[in-house]
């Protein structure tokens, strides 16, 4: 018990010994003070080396610069389509969505946009299935359902 306590004594006084702080460190120049004053309510942050925490680390990236181009309803992304009518027609349902360039594409369950497909719908709603794939986590899937009328869905929630 007592060599514990003394080999946790001679670690511990080891660690504060790393953590002193060097006492010669050179004082800042007028010019260097000059630009780190800040106005009251302001934050600037010097990053000395390091990377910015607050810049978003998306922008100037687009997902549409990375994707290869695909014509059609296969090139959009479910995140892009809206819904804006569901037909049933020859016994089964056929929706009709409006994609970012506002042409119409019809599509039925199998479909295949982008970033998944269509697995379900009715007269209100068309069911995707998105593929997401995740760094660490792999492969992962999600549905997503798109409604005629979102708005009176969200009244009804």
């Amino acid at each position: 018990m007592k060599t514990i306590f003394v080999l946790f004594i001679l670690l511990f006084s080891l660690f504060m010994q790393a953590q002193e702080i060097p006492m010669d460190i050179p004082e800042a120049s007028d010019e260097e003070t000059a630009e780190i004053s800040v106005m009251p309510g302001e934050f600037v942050y010097n990053p000395e080396g390091r990377r910015d925490p607050f810049w978003n680390l998306l922008q100037g990236k687009s997902v549409k610069e990375n994707r290869e181009a695909i014509e059609g309803i296969a090139g959009l992304m479910i995140d892009e389509l809206e819904l804006e009518g569901i037909v049933f027609a020859q016994g089964s349902f056929k929706a009709l969505l409006k994609g970012p360039d506002t042409r119409p594409y019809i599509v039925s369950i199998g479909d295949k946009v982008y970033d998944g497909e269509v697995v379900a719908m009715d007269r209100n709603s068309v069911s995707f299935k998105k593929s997401l794939t995740l760094a660490l986590a792999g492969q992962k899937e999600r549905i997503l359902i798109k409604t005629l009328n979102p708005e009176e869905e969200e009244e009804r929630k």
